[in-house]
């Protein structure tokens, strides 16, 4: 008996694996694509120091300007300084202003003289007056610190009110102690009485 072997190839063409091989024209672009983005970041990189290296040029310069103008400051400030003549005019203009304030302040503590005026003076003499009494003459030396009243009065009891007038008032006159009066009847008219009041240290 005659053996028959027979063969059957059940491995198709379309069933075989694909191997897609890299060729050389494709791995040349890939590698000429790499190559292009290389040197584009290589441009790129070098452009962007190019630039700090302009602005830290023009910071350099700038901070050496400044520090060639604070030298040329401090040498004219350490000149003025010692400048002897400038010295000695301070010192004298400190000493006027010393000298100034001094006198203002003996100005404020003395009692020489009125340095207010006389209006609030004159104010409380009006203020005090009323009806049935008249002045005719009055002396007022510094600030209230003499005082003298003369006038005519219907009747002497008017005094005492026109005194409590006066001490109501808003100026000196009305911190004076009036320690002297002269009272009498006037001798042209009978009916009026002439008084002078005094005040004084």
């Amino acid at each position: 008996m005659a053996t028959v072997n027979q063969q059957i190839n059940l491995y198709l063409p379309e069933l075989r694996p694909r191997r897609d091989l890299v060729t050389a024209a494709r791995a040349v672009q890939v590698l000429g694509v790499l190559l292009g983005l290389a040197l584009l970041i290589l441009l790129v990189q070098w452009w962007q120091t190019g630039l700090n290296q302009n602005r830290l040029a023009e910071v350099e310069q700038a901070l050496q300007e400044q520090t060639a103008r604070t030298e040329q400051l401090e040498r004219e400030v350490a000149a003025r300084a010692t400048d002897q003549a400038l010295v000695r005019e301070m010192n004298t203009r400190e000493l006027r202003v010393q000298q100034a304030r001094e006198l203002y302040d003996f100005m404020q503590g003395t009692t020489l003289g009125n340095l207010v005026g006389y209006s609030q003076h004159l104010k409380d003499l009006s203020r005090a007056s009323f009806t049935g009494l008249w002045l005719q003459e009055f002396r007022i030396v510094g600030n209230a610190d003499n005082v003298m009243i003369r006038g005519v009065a219907l009747e002497p009891a008017m005094l005492p009110d026109y005194v409590g007038r006066l001490s109501g008032g808003n100026s000196a006159i009305a911190t004076r102690r009036f320690n002297r009066l002269i009272s009498a009847r006037d001798e042209t008219q009978q009916s009026l009485y002439e008084f002078t009041l005094e005040a004084g240290e």
